[in-house]
């Protein structure tokens, strides 16, 4: 009699840094939240204002987990709350499009939502025929 079993691993879908573009008209305020450790005790937020049309970088962040450690550790991007004069909303972890652990990633600010995309994903280029 044999036995097989099937273990599958997934990659974290973690955010570590990345890019966020104002795509509207006015000025919005962006909290970026970061956690790390258990329990979260390693929490952090910086807040950043663009104007329209704006871009603003999201830094890595790391901490060193012990005192004691000759390593550091990434921070998590875990939230992105945006605030304008008229309205607030957010975006959370798990962001769509992530699969694994990432550097490089764009939040694209819309004027009711926030977009995740991968600045890395094939563009899709529309050819024109022109007839004669």
């Amino acid at each position: 009699m044999s036995f097989t079993s099937s273990v599958s691993c997934v990659a974290p879908q973690h955010v570590y840094a990345g890019v966020i573009l104002n795509k509207t008209d006015k000025q919005v305020l962006c909290t970026i939240h970061y956690s790390a450790g258990s329990n979260h005790q390693y929490e952090e937020t910086i807040s950043v204002k663009l104007d329209s049309g704006g871009r603003a970088y999201i830094p890595e962040r790391d901490y060193q987990p012990t005192p004691e450690a000759t390593f550091t550790c990434r921070k998590i991007l875990t939230r992105l709350d945006i605030q304008t004069e008229e309205q607030s909303f957010s975006l959370e972890q798990p962001f769509d499009g992530v699969t694994c652990p990432v550097t490089e990633w764009r939040f694209d600010v819309h004027n009711d939502h926030i977009a995740s995309v991968n600045p890395n994903a094939p563009i899709k280029i529309l050819e024109s025929i022109e007839s004669s």
